[in-house]
Parts: C-alpha cells; structure tokens; sequence
C-alpha cells in the first residue's frame, strides 16, 4: 500500500508539471493578433447606406483577434450594435466630447488582456467644420492602454490624426503627431508598443512622408507591414510596433482581411480595409 501510495504522489507530481508547463511557458512567450480598422461610423445620412447594419456586421468579424483598435466609431447607438457581440477583457471607448465639438474621438480600443494603465488625449489642434474634412466636429486624439501580457507590459496605442489634403490640414497633422510623440516620450519611455490607427499621412506626399518618417525613428516604431515585405505598404491605416526593456516584439505576419469583411452582396463593411498584424512577444 505504501508502495502505490507513493507511486501515485509521483504521478501526481508529474501531471502537475505537465500542466504548469504550458501556463509557465506562456508567461514568457507568446503571439498576438492586432487589427486596426476604421469602420466608417457616420450617421447613414453621410454615409449613404445602412450603418447600423454595417456595425452589427462587422461586430460579427471583431472576435478572431488579441488586440484590436477601431477609428470612427462616433456614434452612441452605433457603438452598442458594434461592441454587442464581442468578448474582451478590455472594452475602452473614448467618446468624450469637446467642447463644441459634435463627436468624440470615435476611438475603441478591445484587449483580450487586462489593463494597468491608461489615458486617453485629445489634440489640440483641427482644421475645418464646414470645410476641409470637417475634422473640427470630432474631437480627435489617441488613447493608449498600458496592457498586462505575461511577465511584461505592453502600451497598445490607437489614433485617427486629421484628415484633408490642404496646407491647414497638414499643419494640424504636424502638430497631432508632434503631440503624440512627446507623449510616448513621457509616457512609453521602455515600454513595448504596438501603435494602430487611421494615420492620414500618405507615404506618396513629401510632407506626409517626412511626418511618418520622423514618428516611425524618434518613437523607434516599426512598421508591420514594410517589416515583413508586404505587397501593400501605402495605406494609411497602419500597425507599428517596437520592443521595450521587459518585452521583444517582432512581426510575423501582415494582412489586409477586406475579402473578410464584405456584406452579403460582397461589398465592403466600411471604406477603409481592416488590416491586420501577426506580433510574437518574448520577455528576456
């Protein structure tokens, strides 16, 4: 009896190694899916088509990733019909409103990780209410989220920088990214980032690519997409990363998920594409 008793506390044992194997291993090492999509939540009086169809569908689509940061998300009704279907530890909208301003930043962030950290910030600075893209009705910033990811930490920023292709357009873009930048400054200093948003800065513009240029070296960012050789590295929707002191982030993979995100008919969820990133995470 003695014998088998001991025999079983040894087989115990090791069952109990083999499960705390796994957990242990992943608190060290693992993989995360990003997306970042800009779903077009205007009023259907703008849009021109069934929005809050479109939100319901795409709620639908939000599920298969870690990480996902949304742009446009404006409207109150629309976000319910948006966020109804999806289970994340971290639901975070930033809907306050400037004021005189008629929306919020329309920026949802949804984890699958808990949060330490966050702030949100709105930009200082806008161009146009009737002209131009009509950013001054949106208060328009960034929030970041510092997320608990294994023994590591990672600030999972997302923004929408102005819109509009005139000089007043791109002095405010100048000044958003010039404030975002001082604030992964303060903020980021060490920490692993993984940064997602509609940017607005075109790659093809001198004055667009000098802004992406100078956001990608002084935050050390890197581009998903460009990092693995992509076929489609001018869209203005992007996801960077850059590792951190407790955290390595490397890109594997890149893709634009559109053929994934079309309604019945087979025609588009929103006018920008859903893109998405692959990101392995290792703590040293």
């Amino acid at each position: 009896m003695l014998q088998l008793f001991l025999l079983s506390l040894l087989v115990g044992c090791s069952d109990d190694l083999k499960k705390s194997g796994p957990s242990s291993g992943a608190s060290h090492a693992g993989s995360i899916s990003v997306l970042t999509y800009n779903v077009h939540g205007l009023p259907a009086l703008i849009t021109g088509d069934d929005t809050p169809a479109r939100m319901m569908d795409i709620a639908g689509r939000l599920g298969g990733f870690d990480l996902v940061g949304l742009q446009e998300d404006w409207m109150v009704d629309n976000h319910g019909l948006l966020l109804a279907d999806v289970d994340y530890q971290t639901r975070s909208w930033f809907d306050e409103t400037m004021m005189g301003r008629v929306y919020g930043s329309g920026l949802s962030t949804l984890a699958r990780f808990s949060v330490l950290d966050a702030r949100t910030v709105h930009y200082s600075t806008c161009h146009g209410t009737l002209d131009g893209a009509s950013d001054c009705l949106a208060s328009k910033g960034f929030q970041v989220h510092r997320l608990s990811v294994g023994d590591g930490s990672i600030d999972f920023y997302n923004t929408h920088f102005e819109a509009g292709g005139g000089a007043q357009d791109q002095e405010a873009r100048a000044v958003q990214v010039e404030e975002v930048l001082d604030f992964i400054d303060s903020w980021s200093v060490g920490q692993a980032v993984v940064f997602t948003g509609d940017f607005n800065l075109h790659s093809q513009d001198a004055a667009d690519a000098a802004l992406l240029e100078g956001l990608q070296e002084r935050a050390e960012l890197v581009d998903a997409c460009e990092s693995v050789s992509c076929a489609e590295p001018t869209h203005i929707d992007r996801v960077w990363v850059r590792s951190g002191t407790d955290m390595l982030l490397t890109v594997t993979d890149w893709s634009n998920l559109s053929a994934d995100f079309l309604d019945d008919q087979g025609v588009d969820l929103s006018d920008h594409p859903p893109l998405a990133a692959m990101v392995e995470w290792a703590v040293p």
